[in-house]
Parts: C-alpha cells; sequence; structure tokens
C-alpha cells in the first residue's frame, strides 16, 4: 500500500504529505483545485513522463517521495536485488523522484540513486492509475495474456511453468545446432587450421616454469666470467688465503681454539666460545659450497645459443597463442576439443535433430494444452466481465477475449524451422488480446481504441472486480471515474469500488457523493491564498467536515439542513453496506 505521499513545488502545491490508508481513500474538492495534481505526483515516483512545467513558478525543482509498504515483498524483490537495492526489514519501500529545470531526474528507491527505467520497473508492480492518465496495464496488449493466464490460477501456473521449461530445452538444443551448423560450413578450413595450431604447440614440447629456469640459466652464462671470478676470490680469501695474509677459516680456527682455553673461566666466555664454534662450522659448510660450486661450473657457449633459441620458441608461441605457458597448455586442450568437435560434428548434428524433434513435440503438446484451457478460461472471462459492465451501467457492451493462434498443420516435422521461430514463445504460441465494444452497432476494438476515461474507468474497474484475488498490483488508483454516470449506477460503481478495497488499497477522485460515502478515509482538496500566492492543500476529513463535503456534493456549494440531512443519510447507508460486506 502507500502509505504516505510526500509532495514539493509540484504546480499549485508548495509542501504536503497525505496519509493514505489501506482500504477505500477518497479525494474529493471543486474543479480546478489540484485533484490531478495529485495523481501526476504519483505518476512521478511510478516512472512517467514528466513535464517541466510541473515544476512550480520561481522553484528549481520539483520532488514527490511515496512510502509503500510491502505485503508481499517477493513481487519486487529480484528487480531491487538485481540492481542492488536494499530491501528493508519492515517491508518498506521509500521511491523519490526530483525533476529539475534543466530536465534532469534524480530517482531513488530506499536511498539508492537509481535511473529511470529502473523507478518504472518497479511503479508498475506497485500502483495502477485508471482514468484520464496512461499509467494503465490493461491497455498494454503484452499484458493480456498475464491477465487471463492469472486469473487461471495454479493450473494455468503450471501448465506455463511446463511450456517454459521444454521452451528452454529447445532453444539450447537449436542454439547448439547452429553452432554445428556454422563449424560444418567452413570446417575442413578449421580442421587443417586446428591441426596446424595443434601441431606446433605440441611439437614444441612446453613445460610450465621451463621459461623462468631458461631465464636465470641464461642469466648465469652470460655472466660467468664475473662469477668465477668471486667465486673463486671467496674461496681464497675464506680457505686458502693469498700473499696479503692468512686465510679467514684459520684465522677463525686460532680464535676459537684460544677462546676454548679461557671458556671456563667466565660464562661470558664460553657463550662467546660456543657462538665462534657455531660460526667456525657454518663457514666450513660454506666453504664447501664454494668450492663445490666452483668445481662443477662448465661454461658452454654452445648451451646458451640452446638457450636462446629455446626462449625465442618460447617466445614467438606466446605471441600467438597466450602470454604464459600455462596458458598456452590450456589452449592446445580447447584446440583439441574444437577439433573434436568437427570431426564428430555430422554424427552430433543428428543426435541433436533426434534431440530437437522429440522437445519439439513435447512442446507442441504442452502449447496446445496450454492454449485449450486458455480457450476454456477465456468463454467464463467474458461471461464474467460483461456480467460486472452490466451492473456498473454499460449494458450493450460485447467483450470478447481474442486469442489468436496458429494453424496447428504448420507445426508438421517437415515444416519446423518456420513455424516454430514465428510462434512459440516461453508462455505458448497464443496472442491474446482484449477486443471491446461498448455501444451497439460498433465493432469490437481493442481496448486501447475505446471511448471516454469515464467509460475506460468502468471497465477497468470490471477488469479489477473479476480478478479481485489474482491480481498483484496492491494499489489502484482511479482518477474521476464517476464520469458520464449517476443515480443507480453511481451506487453500484461505489459498491463495486469499496468491495475491491477489501484486497487492494483503492485511491479515488470522484465527485459523486454515492462513491465518496463510501470511503474509509476521505480528503478535502482545496486552493487557498497565501501571502498573495495560491496553492493547493488537502485535508483529513472529520465526521462532521465530511456531512458537510458531501452535502456539497450533492447540492452545490450553498449547504441546506436538507442537505446535511440527505447527506448523512447517505453515510448511514454507507456504513451499513460497508458492515454488511465486512
Amino acid at each position: 500500500m502507500l502509505s504516505h505521499l510526500s509532495i514539493r513545488n509540484v504546480a499549485l502545491i508548495d509542501n504536503l504529505t497525505i496519509e493514505f490508508c489501506d482500504g477505500f481513500n477518497v479525494l474529493t474538492g471543486e474543479t480546478g483545485t489540484g485533484k490531478s495534481i495529485i495523481v501526476d505526483a504519483i505518476g512521478l515516483i511510478l516512472g512517467e513522463r514528466a513535464d517541466r512545467e510541473l515544476i512550480q513558478s520561481g522553484k528549481d525543482y520539483a520532488q514527490v517521495e511515496g512510502l509503500f509498504y510491502l505485503k508481499r515483498p517477493e513481487k519486487v524483490a529480484p528487480i531491487l536485488e538485481q540492481y542492488g537495492v536494499p530491501i528493508e526489514d519492515d517491508g518498506t519501500l521509500l521511491l523519490m523522484r526530483q525533476l529539475s529545470r534543466s530536465g534532469r531526474n534524480i530517482c531513488r528507491i530506499n536511498g539508492q540513486m537509481v535511473t529511470l527505467s529502473v523507478l518504472k520497473e518497479v511503479g508498475q508492480h506497485l500502483v495502477d492509475i485508471h482514468g484520464q492518465h496512461q499509467h494503465q496495464s490493461l491497455l498494454n496488449v503484452e499484458y493480456h495474456i498475464e491477465i487471463l493466464d492469472r486469473l487461471g490460477g495454479d493450473v494455468i501456473a503450471l501448465l506455463k511453468q511446463q511450456v517454459g521449461q521444454l521452451y528452454s530445452q529447445w532453444k539450447a538444443v537449436r542454439r547448439e545446432m547452429e553452432e554445428l551448423i556454422n563449424l560444418e560450413r567452413d570446417g575442413e578450413r578449421m580442421k587443417d587450421l586446428l591441426s596446424y595450431q595443434i601441431n606446433e604447440i605440441e611439437a614444441a614440447n612446453l613445460k610450465v616454469g621451463e621459461d623462468v629456469e631458461l631465464v636465470n640459466e641464461r642469466s648465469l652464462l652470460q655472466n660467468a666470467e664475473k662469477i668465477m671470478s668471486v667465486v673463486q676470490e671467496a674461496y681464497d680469501v675464506l680457505y686458502r688465503g693469498s700473499t696479503t695474509g692468512t686465510a679467514v677459516f684459520d684465522q677463525l680456527a686460532s680464535v676459537r681454539d684460544r677462546f676454548a682455553q679461557i671458556a671456563q673461566f667466565n660464562e661470558v666466555f664460553a657463550r662467546i666460545s660456543h657462538d665462534i664454534e657455531n660460526i667456525y662450522y657454518q663457514l666450513e659448510d660454506i666453504i664447501d659450497r664454494i668450492r663445490n660450486y666452483r668445481d662443477s661450473f662448465d661454461y658452454d657457449p654452445d648451451r646458451l645459443n640452446e638457450i636462446e633459441s629455446r626462449l625465442s620458441l618460447i617466445h614467438s608461441l606466446k605471441r600467438k597463442y597466450g602470454p604464459t605457458i600455462e596458458e598456452i597448455l590450456a589452449l592446445k586442450e580447447k584446440l583439441q576439443q574444437q577439433l573434436l568437435t568437427i570431426e564428430s560434428s555430422q554424427e552430433k548434428l543428428e543426435q541433436l535433430r533426434l534431440q530437437e524433434r522429440k522437445i519439439y513435440g513435447k512442446l507442441v503438446e504442452a502449447c496446445i494444452e496450454l492454449s485449450r484451457k486458455r480457450r476454456e478460461l477465456a468463454e467464463v472471462f467474458e461471461q464474467q466481465l460483461v456480467c460486472q459492465l452490466k451492473e456498473l451501467g454499460m449494458e450493450k457492451t460485447r467483450f470478447k477475449v481474442e486469442i489468436s493462434s496458429p494453424d496447428l498443420g504448420s507445426f508438421a516435422e517437415g515444416r519446423l524451422e518456420a513455424s516454430a521461430s514465428n510462434y512459440i514463445t516461453s508462455q505458448g504460441f497464443d496472442r491474446v488480446e482484449f477486443l471491446i465494444s461498448p455501444n451497439p452497432g460498433e465493432p469490437l476494438k481493442p481496448l486501447a481504441k475505446i471511448i471516454s476515461g469515464g467509460e475506460m474507468s468502468r471497465v477497468m474497474l470490471a477488469f479489477k472486480t473479476v480478478l479481485a484475488e489474482k491480481d498483484d498490483i496492491p494499489t489502484l488508483i482511479f482518477d474521476e471515474i464517476d464520469t458520464g454516470i449517476s443515480g443507480r449506477i453511481a451506487s453500484v460503481v461505489a459498491e463495486k469500488i469499496n468491495e475491491l478495497s477489501r484486497s487492494h488499497q483503492v485511491i479515488c477522485i470522484t465527485h459523486l457523493p454515492q462513491i465518496a460515502v463510501m470511503a474509509d478515509k476521505h480528503y478535502r482538496i482545496e486552493k487557498k491564498v497565501c501571502d498573495g500566492r495560491t496553492v493547493t492543500h488537502v485535508h483529513l476529513l472529520d465526521d462532521q467536515e465530511r456531512q458537510i463535503e458531501i452535502a456539497k456534493l450533492i447540492g452545490g456549494t450553498e449547504v441546506s439542513q436538507i442537505g446535511l440531512e440527505h447527506a448523512q443519510e447517505l453515510i448511514d447507508t454507507a456504513r451499513k453496506i460497508k458492515q454488511a460486506v465486512n
């Protein structure tokens, strides 16, 4: 439900907040007071197109916020999750839109900035506006099949699920077939290329980490003279000694022996003696390693040439097939798989064709059953809707659920591709459109092309009444639904809306007292002059104020005692009707 609506700097509205109830809300007021502005404001947070003329004169921006309480958040949760919008634990959803004179829109959902298209995607699951406005889901032909299917409940839902699963399987097989057909088209050329690439990689006999080892070895060979000079000098200094003095190893041995002689006299000397002993053995180990490296080092110019040649080959393969040896080897496996696929493509293609025919047959059968159920459902729906329209004063109205399906003969195996691509979708092969003729002698026409706003609103009300428990859009707004009706029909419309408000939140703008008296909350919209400016105010009426407002709706601006009595009589009658229904 729409709990709170906050409007700022929109047309005649400075700063206004309306708190709606979850039942039947009515807004009344004289023509020109700004009732349509409120509906336009709601349209803004639902992602409707905005006119900069809505921005109040002298202001830089207009802003609308709507706070919704979601009884079934799972309907919009996947959309919000897709765009990373957080969902509040208490089920609240705050939609905000700010419109600037530059034409820029700032849209937020629960404080997170989103695009206008996301705002509209979420909004279409929250509110349906009927009347002189365009936020009317029933005018969207693509939505008609969803409406009909929702009326069918679990039976249709299960059939659609089956069709959807088979359709997904069928499309997946067809995509795989298309890939194989494309492979076959250039198969021989691809086979030669793949074979060449695989052989080139295999001939190199690559090993993971080989390039790093070769670079290290090359570095040693390129610097062999310097390395051996350092190694020999170190060996001489540490072990052999030189003309400049005794070897470090011999000097350390002497120091070790002398400290061993005094270690018994002091703990400090003992520790030093122990540490020198450790250093002596460590140095001995180092000298052994230096000697071994010196004796085993073999500088071979031919080996350096081999390394350069090998690294050049590896570099060439990296340029062609990948930046690392690991990726080159992984690519080789992928190429081998592609080659195997091409070599076995004809056999695989035949298997896929058999698989496709099998799935396609099941899919067509499921589509036929779904279509049959829809046609049965359509007959019931037509009767129910015509009945509702008669009660709403449209006795001569004809209504038709037109279901267009292909000639089933076109689904024969020999004409598979042509027929399937044209008709079958994840929802079956039916095309559904609602047609109506509100007046005798007129042909049936699409809903979007019919008549006046008043007739349209009553048609929408009839739809919503039939679909009451199946319709998952929680808030319905009827803008001046009373156009062209009065008397008994007005009372019927009022009772229909009241019945509808038991499963939906209803916000209704009306001029009819018969409708206004059925409301759970009644708001009066009026214009006032403040500081030389005309502004729109909305006031929630108490019982006495409501009686006066109903009397004005009955007899005009002058309120008489008879008018007040008549108003109270209507209010009392409405209360009894509501109590009986509840």
